[in-house]
């Protein structure tokens, strides 16, 4: 169940957020560069989930859009720091708002109570670390 599901949510998030020429990958990366400040592109691929070639492919994307930049760290010039742009953010809070409305329209069948308590449940499983174990090993 939870499968099917988070097939249709993830089909619906990319809809709406095609709106705004963002595909739910750049919307994960925005989201984290917004909460975390500059980070390197190794670090965002650790932290999203996505391998690591999909992220620079991200990222370019949203440099080319002027959503992010990627400069030199001037600590480790090996490595390219990532950082959200103004238009970044801009496109973030218009993000946030269409992913808001989304998810009204999702929980629609559900009692406001229902709904809290489901969100409540989700935003534990997701920052526990049970989940976070099994998505990082690799032999599982």
């Amino acid at each position: 169940m939870l499968l099917r599901l988070g097939q249709v949510a993830f089909r619906l998030t990319e809809r709406r957020l095609s709106e705004l020429g963002l595909r739910t990958r750049h919307y994960t990366l925005l989201k984290i560069l917004e909460a975390e400040g500059p980070l390197s592109q190794l670090q965002l691929s650790t932290r999203s989930r996505i391998d690591a070639t999909t992220i620079v492919s991200a990222v370019d994307d949203l440099e080319g859009a002027g959503l992010a930049t990627r400069t030199r760290d001037e600590t480790d010039r090996r490595r390219w720091l990532v950082a959200l742009t103004e238009a970044g953010r801009s496109t973030t809070d218009r993000a946030d708002a269409l992913i808001e409305q989304l998810g009204t329209e999702m929980f629609a069948d559900l009692e406001p109570g229902q709904s809290r308590e489901l969100g409540t449940l989700l935003g534990m499983l997701n920052s526990g670390t049970a989940l976070a174990k099994l998505a990082d090993d690799p032999t599982r």
